[in-house]
């Protein structure tokens, strides 16, 4: 395989999946199984990127204009996340692979980490994923 002809993969590219799959854990491939494994689920997870980027927030603070949605599916609980973007967009990321359209009850924690000589902030999260009508409801946040 040379050089001109392999495709490759960021590290990070399948990251925000529970489970990678074992055909996507490689950094590079070659053209044809890059097509024949890699490209159509590379294009499903950006367009699900996509989406979570336009998912609809509440936080805990604005549970008045939420108060009368139900929460039926179970909250989405992230941990270890660098910073609440990374958090937010971890559960938005899940909350889009369950046919979601909203996360509420949104709350962030933030807990200092010692590695070593390092500090650093380590950012939890917790949402409860719903589907609403966004012209019905009014106040809504934009994503971050």
């Amino acid at each position: 395989m040379c050089k001109s002809c392999t495709q490759f993969l960021n590290e990070d590219s399948f990251s925000f999946l529970k489970v990678v799959p074992t055909e996507l854990k490689h950094t590079c491939y070659c053209s044809n199984c890059f097509d024949e494994k890699v490209s159509s689920p590379l294009n499903d997870y950006n367009d699900t990127m996509e989406k979570a980027h336009e998912i609809i927030i509440y936080s805990k603070d604005q549970t008045k204009l939420t108060r009368l949605l139900k929460r039926k599916n179970d909250p989405y609980h992230v941990t270890d996340c660098e910073d609440e973007k990374e958090a937010l967009l971890r559960m938005s990321f899940f909350a889009v692979k369950a046919n979601c359209n909203a996360l509420i009850d949104v709350e962030f924690k933030s807990k200092k980490a010692i590695i070593g000589s390092h500090k650093k902030t380590i950012y939890e999260a917790v949402g409860v994923p719903i589907t609403i009508d966004p012209t019905k409801i009014r106040g809504h946040l934009d994503p971050p």
